[in-house]
């Protein structure tokens, strides 16, 4: 897990493209993934990563989601969550013009 102190230092001053593999998380958050993190992060890691990220965010990319391995869905509804923030941090940037 990221110390949440280092969360706040991930600061970029060009153009960001954030990519995103549902890997870097904990099974309990993401079974269906090909290669399981046990130990791994929890959502709420990565939205905290996502609204805290200090940066033009101009585009990203989820990857390594294989529904295949979770017949509940689990993992496409985190893929989901994840992707609305990292839609809704663009538009704010958009808005706000940074």
């Amino acid at each position: 897990m990221i110390e949440k102190t280092r969360i706040n230092e991930l600061t970029f001053t060009g153009p960001v493209y954030l990519s995103l593999d549902m890997d870097c998380l904990d099974p309990a958050f993401a079974p269906g993934v090909s290669h399981h993190e046990p130990g791994g992060m929890s959502t709420r890691d990565v939205v905290e990563i996502i609204q805290n990220l200090k940066g033009n965010l101009v585009g990203a990319d989820i990857v390594e989601l294989n529904p295949e391995l979770d017949p509940l869905k689990i993992t496409g509804m985190v893929a989901g969550k994840l992707l609305k923030e990292i839609l809704g941090r663009m538009l704010e940037e958009k808005r706000s013009g940074v």
